[in-house]
């Protein structure tokens, strides 16, 4: 029986360890799920919030939609001050102030005005309508309104405000991607209706190869002045080296003179004829001479030019020449 003993020892060890774990995991498990409940009744409480703020006060929604446009311009690869610009001010031809939303700089001195609108109470109503008719009636409310925002957008009239070089249109930005959708879809003349009044429809997704092409038209007004600032330079250092050039070629016109001179004055001096020559007696016969006439040599230039040409004549002769004398 001792070894049977030992067994169900062994064996009730092990099942003890198994529920020992087993109540530590449900522990900890329990726990990630108390956590995770609480994370869930923020983020729940957070939507609430958000969706009672943008439903019920009006400034509240236009600055969130702002914030969404900035995003998106920055994600574009757009930077503030540089490619863009939020509520600048600008008066219309009878002196009104006006506050677009964002101007898009582009090269060549020309903009692109974004303005952002949003529409979520009567498409908030069709997402939670309990039948087709009850959301078609919202929808209708809906695009009803996105009209409005478009009615209201064109009537500022933002492309011809004075400083601002646009095209005949301004571009209205809706931040909720769906409610876009679901206005476009309900409503097949809504795109059209907008154009015909000057107001393109863009939402995030229609918005982002406009505004990338923009940065595009960036980087390459960018390169371009780059490359026209090297060849100015360029031109410079040409200038710069030209100058050195011609300094120098005088510098060697005067070294020349210089020399000439100097051999002249050395073969009066020590020539045949020269002046060492006659005054040499005078070192004989005075008892109160004490120093020796140095050697005073002339400096052949001509010589060391004639090597130089030959050196140059010698390069310019090719191996195979060479090889062949």
């Amino acid at each position: 029986m001792k070894p049977f003993r030992e067994q169900i020892t062994d064996f009730r060890q092990r099942v003890e360890g198994i529920q020992k774990e087993s109540y530590e995991y449900s522990g900890s498990l329990k726990k990630e799920l108390e956590q995770l409940r609480q994370l869930n009744q923020e983020m729940t409480a957070d939507a609430r919030s958000l969706t009672t703020a943008l439903k019920g006060d009006k400034k509240k929604v236009g600055g969130w939609g702002e914030v969404q446009l900035e995003k998106t311009l920055q994600m574009a690869g757009l930077v503030k001050g540089d490619h863009y610009d939020s509520q600048v001010h600008f008066k219309d031809e009878l002196g009104k102030s006006n506050f677009p939303d964002f101007v898009v700089n582009l090269p060549d001195k020309k903009h692109i005005v974004i303005d952002s609108k949003v529409s979520l109470v009567d498409y908030d109503s069709a997402i939670a309508a309990k039948d087709e008719k009850e959301q078609d009636l919202a929808l209708d409310k809906h695009v009803a309104a996105v009209k409005n925002h478009i009615d209201n957008l064109a009537s500022k009239d933002y492309s011809n405000l004075l400083g601002i070089h646009s095209p005949s249109f301004v571009m209205m930005f809706m931040p909720i991607e769906p409610a876009y959708i679901e206005a476009v879809r309900h409503s097949k003349g809504l795109y059209d209706y907008a154009y015909l009044k000057g107001v393109v429809l863009v939402s995030h997704t229609t918005l982002m190869p406009i505004l990338r092409t923009v940065a595009n038209l960036w980087m390459v007004e960018r390169s371009n002045s780059e490359a026209k600032e090297i060849s100015e330079r360029a031109g410079e250092v040409y200038n710069q080296v030209c100058l050195l050039a011609g300094r120098l070629q005088k510098l060697g016109a005067t070294l020349v003179t210089a020399s000439k001179q100097y051999n002249n004055t050395v073969v009066a001096l020590s020539g045949q004829q020269g002046l060492h020559g006659k005054v040499e007696r005078f070192s004989k016969i005075s008892n109160k001479v004490t120093k020796s006439m140095p050697a005073i040599e002339s400096i052949y230039s001509e010589v060391e030019h004639e090597r130089l040409d030959a050196c140059i004549i010698a390069n310019e002769i090719s191996p195979s020449t060479r090889d062949s004398n």
